[in-house]
């Protein structure tokens, strides 16, 4: 669990975030330590739903950056659903978006 404003934040692990066979632990230290994060990254996945929100960042095991992506719930918790090793289009893009 993360600290948030002074209040627990739970992580709801969705099935697709573990396709990819990626500790959870790796995925949260991702996020934590992000060299990028990118709000509303993509349109929402499902009707009723916020959009994702991009994450990039080590492994514990250095070398390797993955991608996290992350749906913030009104509640402030944070439903993972998307974890694996970056992809260069993925890096790319966020690159490209920041020298807008």
């Amino acid at each position: 669990m993360l600290m948030r404003r002074r209040h627990i934040v739970a992580i709801i692990w969705r099935r697709s975030a573990d396709k990819h066979g990626i500790a959870h632990e790796d995925a949260v230290h991702a996020m934590l330590f992000s060299v990028a994060r990118v709000d509303e990254f993509d349109e929402p996945r499902l009707l009723g739903h916020n959009a994702p929100t991009l994450f990039l960042g080590s492994a514990r095991a250095r070398g390797v950056i993955l991608e996290v992506m992350v749906e913030i719930l009104n509640s402030g918790d944070v439903s993972v659903f998307h974890v694996m090793e970056a992809r260069q289009k993925i890096i790319t893009l966020v690159e490209e978006m920041r020298n807008q």
